[in-house]
Formats: structure tokens, C-alpha cells, sequence
């Protein structure tokens, strides 16, 4: 192997286009799960008040704590305290405590949906889909280059012959 660094990077380059590919899908997933909410929804903070439980055959969904306006008056200002179950709450880990940011409906506060959660700790930490589209288009674009680049590097003569041909 006259040039293993080629190898390398053409294995790495196919390594991150997978991971790419994942975390796009990941992220299109969390885009269908914001969409059930149906509108733009109005952003807010908000924590989750209890975790998902089980009561014998049943499993309840885990429920999240925060401030909007009364359901009668939209324009008011956001005192009303609702403790609901998010519409995608199996997208995030959601435990106890947890600080989110919620999107909820403008004409209907009570249908909310988590954008992402804002713990630090590992494994409680969920990101918007936003950042996971770019970073998988990221991963994607990035590597993707270098293991083109990678290809026309480990068959220069061939690319030459083409080059010739093609001119």
C-alpha cells in the first residue's frame, strides 16, 4: 500500500457521510414531530413537571410546566400556568426538572410541543432540529468532498486519460 493516508480518508469520509445521513434522518423525524402542532406556535420556557409513569398496564406520558396566556384571550400577557403532555414527548428525553423551550398554539395553549430541552448533563441533552440539519448537511457536504477528493487522488492516471479524452 504505496498510500495508506488515501484509504484512511476515504474510510473516514464514508464513517462521517453514514453519521451524516443519521442525524439528518434524526432531525426529519423531529421536524414531522414539531409539525403535529400544526401552526408556527409562540416560543417559551418551560420545565418538565413530572417524567413518564407507568399505572399498571398504562404509561403516561411525561408533562411539562409553563406560562401562556388564558385560553379565552390570546392577546393577554402569558400569566396562566399549564401543566401539559407535550404532543412529540417521545422525541426528547424528558425527566423530571428538565428546563425546555416549548412552542404552543396560539389560539390554543394547551397543544404544545418540546423544541429541545436545555440540560447540560449527558444524556439529557436534546437538540432543535434546526442544529441537527445542519450539522448533518454539514457532515454530509464536508466529507463527502474529501472522499471525492480522495477517489481523483488514488487514480490520478485514469483522471489524466479522462481529462484527455473529455479536452
Amino acid at each position: 500500500m504505496d498510500q495508506p493516508w488515501l484509504t484512511i480518508t476515504l474510510v473516514t469520509a464514508a464513517g462521517a457521510m453514514a453519521l451524516g445521513v443519521k442525524v439528518l434522518r434524526l432531525a426529519r423525524h423531529q421536524r414531522r414531530a414539531l409539525g403535529r402542532l400544526g401552526v408556527r406556535g409562540v416560543r417559551t420556557r418551560g420545565e418538565v413537571a413530572r417524567g413518564a409513569r407507568r399505572e399498571g398496564a398504562t404509561i403516561h406520558p411525561p408533562q411539562v410546566r409553563y406560562q401562556a396566556p388564558p385560553i379565552d384571550r390570546p392577546d393577554a400577557p402569558p400569566t396562566q400556568t399549564y401543566r401539559r403532555a407535550p404532543l412529540n414527548h417521545e422525541s426528547h428525553p424528558l425527566h423530571r426538572g428538565v428546563p425546555v423551550v416549548l412552542r404552543y398554539g396560539p389560539g390554543d395553549p394547551r397543544r404544545v410541543v418540546v423544541v429541545h430541552t436545555k440540560d447540560g448533563r449527558p444524556g439529557n441533552v436534546s437538540y432543535s432540529a434546526t442544529a441537527n440539519t445542519a450539522w448533518g448537511g454539514l457532515l454530509r457536504t464536508v466529507r463527502g468532498g474529501d472522499g471525492g477528493g480522495g477517489v481523483l487522488m488514488r487514480c490520478p492516471d485514469r483522471m489524466c486519460r479522462i481529462a484527455e479524452l473529455a479536452g
